[in-house]
């Protein structure tokens, strides 16, 4: 279509403007030319007024790739964070794929490098890295290089580490520890501190405080007591290590609401716990926000009337 137009336009020595349809042949097959959405120059984010558009360009840590982690990396890459770094020293087996962001493929292999390869597939402008074990190796100096780092690992020894971690002077990172109940996996609880807040213990156990003096909190307190019996699963014979109910859409709906809120705290720098619940756990409040307060006693209070 081109050449032909070209060759109209030398042969008339006429504007291409003044050519008109008569002077096309009729055979000449004309098609749409898509262009792409994303064009950062005239196009504007469909998140754009999100709260996980404050994770765009930040490099973002996510330890445990497992029920909640494997979904909010996906979450943060799709919100255009610069770099996502991924620790976790599992490997996929068939099971996970009922409730973690797995396919057949993955299968057999570590999961930090299947979800790297899905995550790489769902954007090029996000920089994967996969650090080998449960940590990264250069964990003590990753307070000052992240912006943020979330802890999904549900793991004491991390949580150690974590601590750690949150006490590094001149500490950049936001640092938050992500979890789902075990009766049901349709609770979850994101424990936030920004750059110079509260270590999280003391944020989790103030917290814990909190929930088990306010009456309305009931259903919550599950996150600061033993799992009772029928609350845990084993999955098959001779697993050794019992796991928590739950699908893909639960994990996939907790993950999101709480990077929603840990991106609210990143933009806020306000360090506390968020507590939620899916709509189908018949749980109220849905959502409730515990600011912490390190000199005096944090009262459970809401940032949403209708809670």
């Amino acid at each position: 279509m081109s050449d032909i137009l070209r060759r109209v336009v030398r042969t008339r020595e006429t504007p291409i403007l003044n050519i008109s349809s008569d002077d096309v042949f009729p055979d000449i097959t004309m098609e749409w030319c898509y262009v792409s959405d994303e064009r950062q120059a005239v196009s504007v984010r469909r998140d754009d007024t999100r709260p996980v558009n404050a994770l765009t360009g930040k490099t973002i840590h996510v330890w445990g790739c497992g029920g909640l982690g494997s979904w909010i990396a996906e979450f943060a890459v799709r919100a255009g964070a610069a770099t996502v770094v991924l620790c976790d020293a599992s490997v996929v087996t068939g099971g996970l794929l009922v409730r973690q962001n797995f396919t057949e493929l993955d299968v057999g292999g570590p999961k930090a490098a299947g979800l790297a390869e899905r995550l790489r597939a769902i954007s090029d402008a996000t920089t994967v890295e996969v650090r080998e074990g449960m940590l990264p190796a250069d964990w003590e100096t990753v307070a000052t290089d992240a912006d943020l780092i979330i802890d999904a690992t549900i793991s004491n020894a991390i949580a150690e580490v974590t601590a750690v971690v949150g006490a590094t002077p001149g500490r950049r990172a936001t640092i938050a520890q992500v979890a789902t109940d075990a009766r049901s996996g349709s609770l979850g609880l994101a424990i936030v501190t920004p750059p110079g807040g509260s270590p999280l213990k003391e944020i989790d156990d103030a917290a814990g405080v909190a929930v088990k003096a306010a009456a309305d909190l009931e259903p919550y307190k599950t996150f600061w007591s033993d799992p009772g019996v029928g609350d845990e699963l084993v999955p098959t014979r001779g697993c050794s290590a019992p796991t928590f109910h739950g699908s893909a859409a639960d994990m996939a709906g907790i993950a999101g609401a709480l990077l929603s809120f840990i991106a609210m705290s990143l933009e806020a720098r306000t360090p506390g716990t968020h507590l939620m619940a899916l709509p189908q756990s018949g749980v109220s409040p849905t959502h409730r926000f515990i600011p912490h307060a390190p000199t005096e006693t944090a009262e459970a209070t809401s940032e949403d009337p209708a809670a």
